[in-house]
């Protein structure tokens, strides 16, 4: 088995290499030394796909055991490019968790679907599941009921209304205009930036939010059969006040005490 000897790297690849340890390394510590509890808290939160595992990793066959360690991956890589000074790249992970979650929804109960879609046949025409203002989310059952029972209390929330601005907020980094710039004009090297780091911790915040909420919304039959812990460990991540309420009106979930 072949072992790395950095005197043996090519001049650029090595030049490369021990740069890109150098400001990756100061900038998880710079950020870390201001926001380890807030990185701390984010891990945690992200635990939640531990709750889902079982459920969704075993239930639905390759497509769960596919798509729910991608929405993890997807996940944790943000993390790590934030703490790198990768703002855009964290960013577009966040996007790529969101449509992962949206295909785990979809193909859930679509495996046909799945299998061309994993082929790459283009059954979608370059849409994707959520093609048409998300049609297909809109119309679930459980998305109507849920807004239903917001409306009730005098709230009016659209979840996919919703899905649709956050993904176009993300998507401003995949398209890379002059506010997601890695580079400044005086430093090269990506870097800790408190008020970006900021952009993407709100972001990150929103994205788990809303993705939780979907999947409760697009699994409630199987969010039924959790346990109780599970339960109020999932809606605790779900959303504010009024989402928890009108998700257990809708769904209709009963504890004991506030979640």
């Amino acid at each position: 088995m072949a072992k790395f000897n950095i005197d043996r790297l090519p001049r650029l690849a090595r030049s490369m290499f021990e740069s890109q340890s150098k400001w990756g390394d100061k900038n998880w510590k710079d950020t870390l030394k201001f926001h380890a509890r807030e990185i701390n808290t984010l891990l945690d939160d992200m635990s939640v796909f531990d709750l889902w595992k079982k459920t969704l990793g075993d239930g639905y066959g390759k497509v769960g055991q596919n798509l729910l360690p991608e929405l993890y991956m997807d996940v944790y890589v943000s993390v790590h490019f934030a703490c790198m000074g990768l703002y855009k790249q964290s960013h577009v992970c966040l996007r790529a968790e969101l449509e992962n979650a949206l295909r785990l929804v979809y193909f859930a109960v679509h495996p046909v679907e799945y299998g061309w879609w994993r082929s790459g046949k283009d059954f979608f025409k370059k849409k994707d599941v959520w093609a048409d203002d998300y049609r297909y989310f809109r119309q679930l059952d459980e998305v109507q009921k849920f807004q239903q029972a917001c409306k009730n209390d005098g709230h009016e929330v659209n979840v996919f209304d919703a899905v649709r601005i956050l993904y176009g907020k993300l998507s401003q980094y995949v398209h890379t205009g002059p506010t997601t710039f890695i580079t400044t004009p005086d430093r090269f090297a990506p870097k800790y930036r408190k008020p970006e780091f900021g952009k993407w911790l709100n972001a990150f915040k929103e994205t788990q939010k809303c993705i939780n909420l979907i999947l409760v919304l697009g699994f409630t039959e199987d969010f039924k059969k959790l346990t109780l812990p599970k339960k109020k460990g999932i809606l605790k991540k779900t959303g504010d006040k009024k989402v928890k309420k009108g998700l257990r009106k809708s769904i209709p979930v009963k504890f004991v005490g506030a979640i």
